[in-house]
């Protein structure tokens, strides 16, 4: 009886030891999850009769974890205006447009969306020179930045 202890008990930490990938390991292992993201400008006119331009985020969590986004005053939605002639979608994502960690979040639960808006005002947009510019918007999670094309604006407004 003993002996059938003893081997029992070493089956178990033998396969305990063989290298089988724990839930840790497999949860480590895969990659953060992502939110549903999709952004859109439009010029409204502000208080004064000029045009500003409205950058919004429409933040959706299709997952079943929740995520936490920063937002908040030290850094809202990350914005970006990249000079292009074609007004075609293209990617501007990069590290810089990330927040430090341990800013204000918003927690979005599974099934959860957020819009976060971001008005650059006119005396900010007429130091860009006239032409066409590619709007890109980028937010940070406790894990990743992740970013979105916004569209394309002809300036000034």
């Amino acid at each position: 009886m003993s002996k059938s202890l003893f081997a029992l008990i070493a089956l178990f930490l033998v396969g305990c030891g063989s290298g089988v990938p724990t839930e840790s390991k497999v949860l480590r292992s895969l990659p953060p999850p992502t939110l549903s993201m999709a952004a859109t400008t439009q010029r409204v006119v502000n208080s004064s009769g000029g045009r500003d331009l409205e950058v919004t985020a429409l933040l959706r969590n299709p997952t079943k974890v929740h995520i936490r986004v920063v937002n908040g005053p030290q850094c809202s939605l990350v914005v970006r205006l990249s000079p292009d002639p074609t007004g075609e979608m293209a990617g501007s994502l990069d590290g810089s447009m990330g927040c430090p960690s341990g800013l204000q979040t918003i927690d979005l639960a599974p099934g959860d969306s957020v819009v976060l808006k971001r008005v650059l005002a006119s005396d900010t947009l007429s130091s860009f020179p006239a032409g066409t510019y590619g709007v890109n918007v980028a937010i940070t999670t406790a894990t990743y930045v992740q970013g979105a094309w916004a569209g394309a604006v002809v300036l000034p407004l």
